[in-house]
């Protein structure tokens, strides 16, 4: 198996510090996005998206989740899951085949990415903002 790094999700509002030092500092820049029904923006370097804002109404900045792209067929990634008793949220990424399997950790979510849709499953696609909901 093997994983890569995918992105980093801030929860954070439209006009945070985070998004003036990445954007204004460090030099990402604002570029395409899925249509997920809630607001947010993805940060580019060249042509990877490394950091995903999900817009919060709180005042703060805090981690969303971190992402993760794996070679696992979802059939194999979910039974591993199962096998573990590790709970998970499977949702599929809008107008794509985009499968994210959420996982929490403690305080941490963790989202690994495949896009195996072999087994034909239906996924719910996000209505909101709803990781682990």
């Amino acid at each position: 198996m093997a994983i890569t790094f995918n992105h980093l999700n801030l929860l954070t509002t439209h006009n945070s510090d985070a998004i003036t030092l990445l954007t204004e500092v460090m030099g990402l820049t604002d570029g395409s996005r899925p249509r997920f029904p809630f607001k947010g923006q993805w940060l580019y370097q060249g042509d990877e998206a490394l950091i995903h804002i999900i817009e919060s109404d709180v005042p703060q900045c805090s981690i969303g989740h971190v992402a993760f792209d794996t070679d696992m067929s979802l059939e194999v990634l979910t039974q591993k899951l199962q096998r573990s008793g590790i709970k998970y949220n499977a949702r599929q990424v809008p107008d794509s085949k985009v499968i994210q399997v959420f996982i929490r950790a403690d305080e941490v979510i963790f989202e690994l990415i495949t896009t195996d849709t072999s087994s034909q499953q239906n996924f719910d696609v996000f209505s909101q903002h709803q990781e682990l909901a």
